[in-house]
């Protein structure tokens, strides 16, 4: 049993780090259109798999986050922006 629960530990931590590789490639490109069928091939996995498995990891989807991310970085901007008087 121990095995078994080792080599699913991995294959956990493996998926997490290509979930990773995904979240950090949306990150890079955040104002492009998201291939979600383009980015489930770089990590072997199908579309469906990803968009669920990214769901479970970090609570959106692949588009939801990507939408997050803007609203965020379109904030950070804003806040940048110098006070007009």
């Amino acid at each position: 049993m121990c095995l078994s629960l080792s080599h699913a530990a991995r294959l956990h931590l493996r998926e997490l780090v290509l979930l990773r590789r995904v979240r950090d490639r949306i990150d890079r490109e955040p104002a492009g259109p998201l291939d979600i069928e383009a980015l489930a091939l770089e990590v072997d996995m199908s579309a469906e798999h990803l968009a669920r498995r990214f769901r479970l990891a970090y609570g959106l989807s692949p588009h939801g986050y990507q939408q997050a991310a803007r609203a965020v970085r379109n904030r950070e901007a804003r806040a940048a922006e110098p006070a007009v008087a």
